[in-house]
């Protein structure tokens, strides 16, 4: 038989074991959270526009360009940040942090908020908040300059197919 000093040894092993494993289930549970890739869609032809990678750095969600897809038209969008400011100015798009800053909104769990997006194609930053839909698949970015009101537009992302993220390393 065990002694009750091996017993209560191997159940707080036990505890602590099932505890370490719960953060690693989540993070491998991509669909459940806003980490990890998603692409935006053009408005009008619902075509994608880019893949991007959100990952949490300090408790605030960052996000980077890692791929970027031909216009409606076929023209490929700018390779290089030229409108953009500061350090940016003059980079590639892909490769690019152009998502900072969000905290996690304290009422709404599904919602991040006080961050910065960056818009390559003209180099503005604009206030910026996500939120994740109810099934997990959609993620809604809203861009706003701040006034009176919060004067802005939305966008919303959805998680790339397989045959999107051929060729991405992930960094």
């Amino acid at each position: 038989m065990f002694s009750r000093g091996t017993l209560l040894v191997g159940a707080c092993l036990l505890l602590l074991a099932s505890a370490l494993q719960m953060p690693v289930r989540a993070a491998t549970t991509p669909d459940k959270n806003i980490f990890g890739y998603w692409k935006s869609l053009d408005k009008d032809t619902g075509k994608p526009q880019s893949i991007f990678r959100l990952w949490e750095d300090k408790g605030k969600i960052v996000g980077k360009v890692l791929k970027q897809f031909p216009k409606a038209n076929g023209e490929m969008p700018a390779a290089v940040c030229n409108e953009c400011t500061g350090n940016q100015k003059g980079k590639p798009v892909v490769g690019l942090i152009f998502l900072w800053g969000l905290t996690p909104d304290e009422e709404n769990p599904r919602k991040w908020v006080e961050g910065k997006v960056l818009n390559p194609e003209d180099g503005k930053v604009y206030n910026a908040e996500l939120e994740l839909a109810q099934d997990a698949k959609t993620l809604t970015i809203y861009g706003y300059i701040k006034m009176l009101v919060k004067l802005g537009g939305s966008n919303t992302w959805q998680r790339p197919t397989p045959e999107e993220l051929k060729g991405i390393s992930g960094s």
